[in-house]
Order: structure tokens, then C-alpha cells, then sequence
């Protein structure tokens, strides 16, 4: 290489890399003190929200000087919040928010209502993995996931489009239980039920469990039927996994790519449109959170799990679900139709 290309190359690199921290100063300085909104997709109370206020409080120390404001969206079991978060909300990186696991395949097995393009959102990463478990109270006789292929077991549950309704209904049809789920609860409510003896139990995720229900793991006050998730769980030894009961090779696949979803069971999003480096910037401070020790102390206590994904590697398993042969997504349709009624 010539001097006088050397001398080009290194002029050249010189003003890439002053770009680049002119950008990462015009992100820093856009935050300086601002006020920045998450958006919760849950009622108050629920697991989705504890784990963003948990989340609000940490991941302020990033953000230079801001103060974060968590507004609650819920309806429709995230469908409301979602459609606001790509629609409504203001593009200028100044609102996040959080989404239900469900809403990440949602367009692909549903759609219904959706208003929004899961590809074209912002990604900031996701808290935790999430494991779904079938559940039932001590003090019923439903003792294992066969008794709940033997006679009817009731289910509390949240909206039409929940995890709550979809995962016991399409198993249902895959797995032959008799779940039938009793919708209208709020989060907490269906819990409540539960103990109630309104209904026999629930399907839900293990972390909500574990954050908003530990006294009745450590009492001993459920049974756990099954998992369900593409993994077991370390905490789990010894419960099923209801993949294990799928026979048919074609419900298999379509399952899997159900439960795939749960891979990023605690997603935080930003609107389309929202500038890179902002974007970038808010990428950076949720990665930064989910290693911090206080943080992390904090959400061990609160039994939070943070098992994380960052952005990129959201990005990555999104494409790959999208990208399924269309064989699989339409069989995964034709059973989540089936169990929803439509």
C-alpha cells in the first residue's frame, strides 16, 4: 500500500470512528435526564409486571440521569399493549415496553386483530427463558397429567389469547387431556381461584410461579403434572415433559414450534422507526443490567429468574420461527384454530 493510501485509510478510519462516538454521545445526550415510559402489557401485580418494575428500577442506573414511569396496557392478553407499542407509541426512543411470549409468533399462528410486525420491532432483549407447567391444588385428586386424560379438569385462566388458554387447549388436541379452560381472571385472580377451589388448577409459567407463588412450591401446596417446554427444567427433576406424549411426528414439529416462543419468555421491545443509535443505546443498557450484581442479588431474592437473551440473539431465533416451512406453520394453525374454537 502506497503512503499515500495509508495516509487515506487512516483519515478514513479516523472519521468512522468519530462518527461512531459522535453517535453513541447523541443517544447518551438524548436520555440526559429524560423521562422514559415502559410499557407493561399486564395488569399490575401480574408476573409481566413485576418483572419490569424490577426491571425499571436497574436498568435507570444506564440511562444518564432519566427517570423511568411503568404505565400499564393491559387487554387481551398483550394484544392491546403490542398494537400500541407499534402503532401509538412515541418513535423517538423514549418508550419501551415488555410483551407477552405469546405475541412473538402471534401474526405467524394467528394474527387475529394483530396489528403489528413482529420483525419491524425494536428487540431489546428478553429477561428470562421461560418453562410452562400444568399445575393442580394438594388437596384435589388430580395427581397426574392421566388424570387429566381421564375426566375433565378446570383451569383458571386469563384472556382468549393468553399462554394460560393456549397452551392447555393445544394440548388438548396434541396430547389428548381434557383441560377446559375457565377464562375472565386477572392475574392474580387466577391464582386465587386455585386456592379457592373454583377451579383444579392452571397452566402457567414456572418463573410467574416462582416470583409470585414460592410459598406454595416450598410448601408443597401444588402438584406439578408437566412441563412444556423444548428443554427441562433443572427444578423440575422428576415432573414429565408433555412433548414426551406428542406421538405423531407432524403435532411434534408444530408443538415445537409453539413452545419455541417461550425461548424468549420476558421480551422488551421499542416501536419501528425508533433511531438506531437509540436503539442501540437501550440494547446496550439492558444488556448491561442483566449483568449487574445488585440487580441480579435483587431478583434472586424476589425469586426472579434472569436467564437473558440479548437483542441480536432475539433477532436471530425470530427469523428462524418466521422462516419455518410452511407445512409446519399451517399445521400449527389448523391446532390452535381447532382448540381455540374458531
Amino acid at each position: 500500500m502506497s503512503r499515500i493510501s495509508k495516509t487515506i485509510m487512516i483519515a478514513l478510519t479516523g472519521v468512522l470512528l468519530s462518527a461512531c462516538g459522535a453517535t453513541a454521545q447523541s443517544a447518551e445526550k438524548f436520555y440526559q435526564g429524560r423521562q422514559v415510559r415502559l410499557i407493561g402489557s399486564s395488569g399490575a401485580g401480574g408476573g409481566y409486571d413485576v418483572f419490569s418494575r424490577m426491571l425499571a428500577r436497574h436498568i435507570v442506573k444506564y440511562l444518564p440521569d432519566a427517570k423511568i414511569v411503568v404505565q400499564n396496557i393491559p387487554g387481551a392478553s398483550g394484544l392491546v399493549a403490542t398494537n400500541h407499542m407499534y402503532n401509538a407509541a412515541d418513535k423517538d426512543g423514549s418508550v419501551f415496553g415488555d410483551a407477552y411470549s405469546t405475541m412473538l409468533l402471534y401474526p405467524l399462528l394467528d394474527g387475529a386483530n394483530a396489528k403489528f410486525d413482529v420483525l419491524k420491532l425494536n428487540w431489546l432483549g428478553s429477561i428470562s427463558r421461560a418453562l410452562s407447567v400444568c399445575i393442580a391444588w394438594h388437596a384435589n385428586d388430580f395427581k397426574t397429567l392421566d388424570d387429566a386424560v381421564v375426566r375433565q379438569m378446570r383451569l383458571s385462566s386469563t384472556g382468549a389469547t393468553g399462554w394460560r388458554s393456549i397452551l392447555p387447549n393445544f394440548y388438548n388436541e396434541v396430547g389428548g387431556t381434557r383441560f377446559q379452560v375457565i377464562l375472565g381472571y386477572d392475574s392474580a385472580g387466577a391464582y386465587l381461584a386455585i386456592e379457592r377451589g373454583e377451579v383444579d388448577g392452571s397452566c402457567t409459567t414456572y418463573d410467574t410461579l416462582s416470583a409470585t407463588q414460592i410459598d406454595w412450591i416450598q410448601g408443597k401446596k401444588i402438584t406439578f403434572l408437566a412441563q412444556f417446554g423444548l428443554q427441562p427444567h433443572p427444578d423440575l427433576a422428576g415432573v414429565p415433559m408433555g412433548l414426551d406424549r406428542i406421538k405423531k411426528p407432524d403435532d411434534r414439529q408444530a408443538a415445537e414450534l409453539i413452545l419455541s416462543q417461550q425461548e424468549m419468555g420476558r421480551p422488551y421491545m421499542m416501536p419501528p422507526g425508533v433511531p438506531a443509535d437509540r436503539v442501540a443505546f437501550m440494547r446496550e443498557a439492558f444488556t448491561r443490567t442483566m449483568k449487574d450484581p445488585v440487580y441480579l442479588e435483587e431478583s434472586k431474592r424476589a425469586n426472579l429468574m434472569v436467564d437473558p437473551l440479548t437483542g441480536v440473539e432475539m433477532d436471530a431465533i425470530l427469523k428462524k420461527a418466521y422462516a419455518m416451512p410452511a407445512n409446519i406453520v399451517e399445521h400449527a394453525r389448523a391446532i390452535l384454530k381447532r382448540a381455540s374454537g374458531k
